[in-house]
């Protein structure tokens, strides 16, 4: 397309340049990412304020204006009032905006909305409006009726034309899934339901195509669009949802043209391309994609722009360097229709790059990364999501790349670690920076105290190679009257107390082999694989042990199950002493206080899982977990970074879902544990309430913990010190060769003998 001159918008587009936060030259360096950070960047200008009583329903350009369609509402603290649909008009600079409202037809129905609009390219404005007709006057013979209307309106407001295009079976239902552009002015509205059909008409109001369309195909659809000429394409998987394809498809003949298979992932917002095949948005950015390309290209990065955000839609493309969409701000959650510019990578200036990898990265994230590239006048951080590599038949692609980058010499400097079944291996082949030693050189954090037993947790070798801002705890309890406080707690323990409980009673209520397992590996994994050695120990007698009590559990759940199943019995288990352990997960005291007070009901021990070792209970990482690369050239840049999540004001935020691992912040959020929960009203006043659980349908209410139960639970907190072992290999291993023991094959000597050779096989390979 060719490139508009645009004066009047590039003089506020470059001015805004300036809110990109690279006003001051770095120092260099020579990083061959320092260019990473200036590809893919636009300045922004907000057009349109949007506030909290509008809804965009559309976006359109056309002769240097663009027309948005919106939604007002209008209503009183009752629910009185209205609901006004119409469009803005409005240059590109944001000036000139006028408003024509959209006339509405008095209609029959309770109450309606747009359910689906479009401008089409003949100028005139498509709504479809959802009518839904109620009468319960009559209880035997209630109605409930949703009606679907397509409205044609021309620039004016004046309603042209309204005609109802729903046709569902009296026995089935209908929806309006898609309003599109038919071509020559004409509106394709997709309707899905019991049957799916395609509705085209044109913009004199008369019908000119009704047909019922492939429902085993448009079921397996997740998005259509038209092309120009109103050629239908539809995007959809195959039938047994492992492939996805685009193709076009012919309404009048029902035919599909040839398909074009998508590889990449569908965490991509896909329309369709204005200068490429594709046009796609997810929470990193904005690309385009050509049938033959390996993977998506990336034309806008929200990081690189400084645009606080996870999402855009409604996008405009103007012509090679702007285009119009709209966002909502991760900041401030308000919407907002901005037009864009790209800026020459020329008039960056330059700072030292940092690349941060990682996978989906969360808007909290996002939001921190542009705080600090604003706020630096040295460095600036780019993002690599590895999830873009993720396709159709390998999910576990991205991570792939990224352990191909690690080891290859190629990891990034600052990395989340969602996955942290690597992070040992990562540690042996030195890719990973001393935190512990940078928090100990750091003047400020070096004079905190942290809890050391996340630092333990996260140790290997006894260096800190993670930093671990907050964490979670999971653990086993039990009644004190049953257990005493035992000095072992071996499955041979446990057998022991329930010898001494009513007939019938079992270890972990309705546990089935598999979810036992996987416990076996979560809790005591560390057990049988030494992180810091490799060495592995399944030939022991205690993972022996622990294969014996798995053979007397149910393989799985009966087939009436969870037909049959009885919440009022999960409720009192504990309490009528049918079940013994309780598996507890503790992201904060408080939310501890409905196991503890609530399923159990009287005193407790922290057993943690019977393992021979005595170790099991384990704590993970909340929020992140960041780990920097040794090799990093910029490693003090990391470290600037990263360190914000020790900080006190970020431990003693409200942005921490976990426990903080600053002390002063734990026991401050302890401390909370003790008080009763409140609300705030309209005045600024507290109003008290009190939690409540439910045993067989009579309310208890949880009290408060006192403070030395909170003593208690914090000295059980501060015991914790190693993470879960997860991964999935030696799970599958154990799987696969207990099976034989199980059912009776193998003695299971024989089979911990092949599982301690396969395994030590596989972390000698992947150490």
């Amino acid at each position: 397309m060719k490139k508009g001159t645009w004066k009047k918008v590039l003089a506020f587009a470059l001015a805004s340049v300036m809110t990109l936060g690279m006003g001051a030259c770095g120092g260099g360096g020579g990083n061959a990412n320092d260019q990473l950070a200036k590809e893919n960047v636009y300045s922004f200008q907000d057009i349109v304020p949007i506030s909290d009583q509008e809804n965009i329903n559309g976006l359109s350009y056309r002769d240097g204006r663009l027309y948005i369609l919106i939604t007002q509402y209008d209503y009183d603290d009752e629910g009185n009032g209205k609901e006004t649909f119409g469009y803005y008009s409005v240059n590109t600079d944001g000036s000139d905006k006028q408003f024509v409202e959209l006339a509405r037809q008095e209609r029959e129905e309770n109450y309606s909305y747009m359910n689906s609009t479009l401008f089409s390219d003949a100028g005139m404005v498509y709504g479809v409006e959802n009518s839904v007709l109620e009468d319960y006057s009559d209880p035997e013979n209630a109605i409930y009726e949703d009606r679907y209307f397509l409205n044609c309106w021309d620039v004016d407001g004046k309603l042209l034309w309204s005609e109802r295009i729903d046709n569902a079976d009296p026995e089935g239902y209908t929806y309006c899934n898609y309003l599109l552009n038919g071509g020559d002015g004409k509106a394709l509205a997709i309707m899905g339901g019991s049957k799916y059909e395609a509705v085209v008409y044109g913009p004199d109001g008369q019908e000119v195509t009704r047909r019922e369309l492939d429902q085993n195909l448009f079921e397996r659809t997740n998005q259509v669009f038209t092309r120009s000429d109103g050629t239908l394409m539809v995007m959809s998987y195959n039938d047994d949802w492992t492939k996805f394809y685009m193709q076009s498809y012919d309404i009048e003949s029902g035919n599909t043209g040839e398909q074009t298979e998508i590889s990449f992932s569908n965490n991509f917002s896909i329309y369709q391309g204005v200068n490429s095949d594709l046009l796609m948005t997810n929470g990193m950015g904005v690309y385009t994609w050509n049938v033959g390309d390996a993977e998506p290209k990336m034309i806008m990065s929200y990081v690189n722009s400084d645009l606080p955000t996870n999402n855009m839609r409604y996008i405009q493309i103007i012509d090679d360097e702007h285009f119009a969409a709209v966002y909502n701000d991760i900041n401030s959650w308000e919407t907002k229709l901005s037009w864009f510019s790209h800026v020459d990578p020329a008039d960056i200036p330059d700072k030292q790059v940092l690349v941060l990898g990682g996978e989906y990265f969360n808007s909290s994230l996002k939001a921190k990364v542009i705080e600090f590239n604003k706020a630096s006048d040295q460095y600036r951080i780019t993002l690599k999501d590895y999830s873009v590599y993720n396709t159709n038949d390998d999910w576990m692609a991205g991570q792939t790349r990224l352990n191909n980058d690690i080891t290859g010499g190629q990891m990034p400097d600052i990395m989340v670690m969602n996955d942290m079944s690597n992070y040992s291996n990562y540690v042996s082949k030195g890719v990973l920076a001393d935190v512990g030693r940078l928090l100990e050189a750091d003047g400020e954090l070096g004079k905190l105290e942290y809890l050391q037993n996340v630092w333990d947790a996260y140790s290997i070798g006894g260096k800190l190679y993670a930093v671990v801002p907050s964490f979670n705890v999971r653990t086993m309890i039990a009644k004190k009257s049953l257990v005493g406080e035992p000095q072992s707690w071996t499955m041979a323990d446990v057998e022991a107390v329930l010898a001494t409980m009513p007939e019938g009673a079992t270890a972990f209520g309705d546990m089935v082999r598999d979810t036992y397992l996987y416990n076996i590996m979560s809790y005591a994994g560390q057990d049988f694989v030494n992180l810091e050695t490799g060495e592995c120990n399944f030939n022991s007698e205690g993972f022996i042990e622990m294969l014996e009590y798995a053979k007397t559990l149910p393989k799985e759940y009966a087939e009436d199950y969870w037909e049959n199943y009885d919440y009022s019995s999960y409720q009192s288990q504990y309490r009528e002493n049918r079940s013994l352990l309780c598996d507890l997960y503790m992201s904060n005291l408080q939310n501890a206080k409905t196991s503890i007070k609530g399923l159990m009901g009287e005193e407790i021990v922290f057993v943690g899982f019977p393992t021979a070792q005595g170790g099991g209970s384990t704590l993970s990482s909340g929020n992140y977990t960041f780990v920097l690369s040794a090799r990093s050239k910029h490693l003090d840049g990391a470290w600037e970074f990263v360190r914000q999540f020790l900080m006190p004001e970020y431990q003693n935020s409200g942005e921490l879902y976990d426990m903080p691992v600053l002390k002063s912040a734990f026991l401050e959020q302890a401390k909370k544990a003790t008080e009763r929960p409140y609300w705030t009203d309209e005045n600024g006043n507290k109003e008290y309430y009190d939690d409540t659980w439910y045993i067989n349908g009579e309310e208890i209410i949880l009290e408060p913990f006192t403070q030395e139960e909170v003593d208690a639970i914090c000295e059980f907190i501060y015991s914790v010190n190693r993470t879960p072992y997860y991964n999935e290999d030696i799970t599958n291993i154990i799987t696969e060769e207990a099976a034989a023991y199980f059912e009776g094959q193998k003695s299971v000597q024989d089979v911990v003998a092949i599982i301690q050779s396969r395994a030590q096989v596989f972390v000698n390979e992947n150490r």
